[in-house]
């Protein structure tokens, strides 16, 4: 998917990108890391109703880019290499599950705002 744009809402931490013909997708923004010394942004897909009750039998579907430009002029680009990505979705994997126990643990010692 190439992105023309980066139309991210910070409030709703929504990213939409749009593909070589021109069709806009929504994304969640999940979360941004660093690997190897460089940046990648991990999204889900927005979808319909319906296709979310076929999402919820088969899983979640998380895309991961690798971030490239400066600050200013940063792009989300495709991760072309296999190896790289696998290798990136196992960090991915392992940084994610330590940010959700880590909201699960600051939940349960009631460091939610409550």
């Amino acid at each position: 998917m190439k992105e023309e744009r980066n139309d991210y809402n910070e409030e709703e931490n929504i990213v939409e990108l749009v593909d070589d013909d021109g069709n806009t997708f929504r994304f969640e923004h999940l979360m941004t890391f660093a690997y190897k010394d460089k940046w990648y942004c991990a999204l889900t897909e927005i979808k319909e109703a319906a296709e979310e009750a076929e999402e919820d039998e088969e899983g979640e579907e998380v895309a991961i880019f690798r971030l490239e430009g400066e600050e200013e002029d940063e792009r989300l680009v495709q991760i072309e290499d296999e190896h790289e990505l696998d290798e990136v979705f196992a960090e991915f994997c392992a940084q994610y599950e330590d940010f959700e126990d880590a909201d699960e643990a600051a939940m349960l010692d009631g460091a939610d705002g409550e």
